[in-house]
């Protein structure tokens, strides 16, 4: 974000104003597109783009400009085929995918000059790449594909950009030192509007931490920036992640996005030929979101061009965007972000806050996460009262070892605790034997998961032992009644352990719902196999449901 918040005062009577807002065609909006609009939250920027505070900036004419080796001018200097319609906008929501995703795309960026963010068209490139790639894109983002909206503070809300006479130009005027007047005797806006940028700034969290908005973050420099004759570099020149917009745009955009909504194109090789290679590069690295008071501390060490009016401003929109996200969050999608155990640490504290209240689905699957970060999330999990919505906990396919797991075990048997969940994942983790033991121990405590449908202990290293330990817990009476699924796959379970699971499943009233046992690739002999068969079978057990094949 690159625009100065200072007061506006007129200099000078104003000639004719054209209009704020282009006169942009509009288009039908199917009913059915309209209900997935609303259930992606669209109705929460309908006021901001049905007032032409905001005017979305068409991605296919981006794509063009950029190809054409061209650069962007100030919202107001650009013509009406640069836009979308705000029905255009609608009618661009991907049918038939639950209104979880508009095609809207967030742009956050370095300003590279004080009067213009892009003057050699570098980042349009870089941008419209990206653009082209998602508006194509196939398989697991195939609802990204089809047209799109795009919101760039320089080219979607209004600029100083007009002269003397109000005529605009391809950059904006900056304000003289110390005075609300611009240089060259400009204008600057018109007081309509400065009224719509006004009213467009309070609109700025809705956009960047909207979850089903996509943010792309343009964090890294040209190679020739330093170079004078190309560039000016004068007011704010901090790198992307201490410049205070910026910090607050992708702060936005880390709350409660899904994993793959933030693209930092800073990470691209440029050779990505599909969106998915795009989102695999891109993703990895995005930080866990902060607490407001946190966000705060370190907004103290970003630079602002007009900091004593922009820092104060920044942390009340962080502050109410964190509350407004967070309190309304039913899913979290945090998978293979490279989190480790201090962002987990810093979710957990986020956690403990009480922020997430409707909190049903959290995902940190494919990360770092060792015993630590488990340890801290389990003392979250275990506190009365936390997270009584949650149905699913994955932590599959991290670092969690032994004593990780203890503690989720602490946790998971702690009275009333996690009383709705349904799915726990801990698959291709680093659980032993004695992490299996205790968590066998809170599985058979009375009371302890009374929702539990599926356990994942997958690609751990479980053995004999803990199998039999697992198997004691599982025919305990009472013990997970709504258990359907027990994937021990991948493990280090030999014939003795089968056994022991094999008399569990024998044990009188153990396990009513089971439907499904998985010990494949785990060392079993025949033995083994014959004594789970067996019991499968003589507990009339669905057919199909046990896989004990190597």
């Amino acid at each position: 974000m690159g625009c100065c918040m200072a007061s506006y005062r007129s200099q000078a009577a104003e000639p004719q104003m054209p209009p704020s807002v282009p006169e942009l065609e509009e288009v039908p909006v199917p009913a059915d597109v309209q209900a997935d609009w609303e259930r992606g939250g669209g109705l929460e920027l309908d006021p901001v783009l049905g007032s032409g505070a905001v005017v979305l900036m068409d991605a296919e004419w981006m794509v063009r400009r950029a190809r054409t080796g061209g650069v962007l001018e100030p919202r107001q200097a650009l013509p009406p085929t640069a836009f979308m319609s705000h029905s255009a906008v609608k009618a661009a929501t991907p049918q038939y995918f639950g209104g979880l995703l508009l095609h809207i795309a967030c742009i956050s960026h370095c300003w590279l000059q004080a009067n213009h963010p892009d003057p050699r068209g570098h980042n349009l490139r870089i941008l419209g790449r990206a653009l082209q790639l998602a508006s194509c894109a196939t398989g697991p983002f195939v609802e990204y594909s089809g047209r799109w909206g795009v919101f760039m503070d320089f080219c979607c809300i209004h600029q100083n950009c007009r002269d003397r006479e109000g005529c605009p130009q391809q950059r904006t005027y900056q304000r003289l030192e110390g005075s609300d007047s611009f240089e060259d005797d400009a204008l600057g806006r018109f007081e309509l509007e400065h009224a719509l940028f006004k009213e467009a700034l309070g609109s700025l969290g809705s956009f960047y931490s909207h979850p089903a908005t996509v943010v792309f973050m343009l964090t890294r420099f040209p190679d020739d920036y330093g170079d004078a004759a190309k560039y000016t570099r004068s007011g704010n020149t901090e790198q992307y992640f201490n410049r205070g917009w910026c910090f607050c745009e992708s702060s936005w955009a880390m709350l409660t996005k899904p994993s793959d909504r933030l693209v930092d194109l800073g990470r691209s090789t440029g050779a990505e030929a599909l969106y998915s290679e795009l989102v695999d590069t891109c993703t990895a690295g995005r930080r866990a979101p902060l607490l407001p008071d946190a966000f705060d501390v370190q907004l103290q060490s970003k630079g602002f061009t007009n900091g004593k009016d922009d820092r104060p401003r920044v942390a009340e929109l962080y502050r109410s965007a964190f509350a407004q996200r967070f309190e309304a969050a039913k899913v979290l999608r945090y998978g293979a972000l490279e989190w480790g155990d201090e962002a987990a640490q810093q979710l957990a504290a986020v956690l403990a806050s009480g922020a997430a209240p409707q909190l049903r689905e959290l995902d940190l699957g494919s990360n770092r996460v060792g015993d630590e970060g488990a340890a801290r999330l389990a003392e979250v999990l275990r506190a009365p009262g936390a997270q009584p919505q949650l149905q699913y906990l994955n932590l599959g396919r991290n670092c969690v070892g032994d004593e990780g797991a203890a503690r989720l075990a602490e946790a998971l048997r702690a009275p009333g605790a996690l009383p709705q969940l349904r799915r726990l994942d801990l698959g291709a983790n680093r659980v032993g034997d004695e992490g299996a033991a205790r968590l066998a121990e809170a599985l058979r405590a009375p009371g302890a998961l009374p929702q539990l449908r599926e356990l994942g202990l997958t690609g751990n290293r479980v053995g004999d032992e803990g199998a039999a330990r697992l198997a004691e817990a599982l025919r305990a009476l009472g013990a997970l009644p709504q258990l359907q699924y027990l994937n021990l796959g991948r493990n280090r379970v030999g014939d003795e352990g089968a056994a022991r699971l094999a008399e569990a499943l024998r044990a009188p009233g153990a396990l009513p719902q089971l439907r499904e046992l998985n010990l494949g690739a785990n060392p079993l002999g025949g033995p083994g196999r014959a004594a789970l068969r067996a019991a499968w079978a003589e507990a009339e057990r669905p057919e199909g449901g046990l896989f004990d094949f190597d």
